[in-house]
């Protein structure tokens, strides 16, 4: 049986996703941004919704389970937040701080946050970080239905960087 996809028009919510300030020189603002909804709509039953003027957050179940930010609250990053298995938000961080981060509200309760304004993104670690993010978030019926079981939720999202 075919997952059931959201009703919501994507394109709608990424209308309403200003990129303005000095970020705009950041690479490609609105193709990553676009990319990254992208990777979230093929996961079953996932969705985006505004949050704010300038951010999205992505959900499964009516549950958050990342979020897209720009500038949040002056931060100067853009960058995508994930929910995270216990330990790997310091392992991250400690590896690469230059594309890893704690962000705030969120960074206390495990989530992590991955740079998207770098000069290189590494979409292979975006996309295991929202299949992770995704797993620990859906019931077990989607997650079946992403193709990833219950030892997803320990999976390591990780991914060493792609040259390219």
């Amino acid at each position: 049986m075919e997952p059931r996809r959201s009703t919501q028009c994507w394109a709608d919510v990424l209308g309403g996703v200003m990129a303005t300030g000095t970020l705009d020189k950041s690479p490609d603002v609105a193709g990553r941004r676009e990319r990254l909804v992208a990777l979230c709509q093929g996961l079953p039953e996932a969705m985006a919704e505004r949050a704010g003027v300038q951010h999205l957050a992505f959900k499964v179940s009516k549950k958050i389970f990342a979020y897209y930010v720009y500038d949040h609250h002056g931060d100067g990053r853009i960058a995508l937040l994930c929910k995270a298995p216990p330990g790997e938000q310091s392992q991250l961080v400690d590896e690469d701080p230059e594309r890893y981060f704690v962000p705030p509200y969120v960074g206390p309760r495990g989530w992590v946050g991955l740079r998207l304004d770098s000069p290189r993104v590494d979409w292979r670690a975006v996309k295991n970080l929202l299949s992770v993010a995704y797993v620990l978030t859906a019931s077990d019926k989607l997650r079946k239905q992403s193709g990833q079981g219950k030892a997803a939720r320990r999976g390591n999202p990780r991914r060493r960087p792609t040259r390219g």
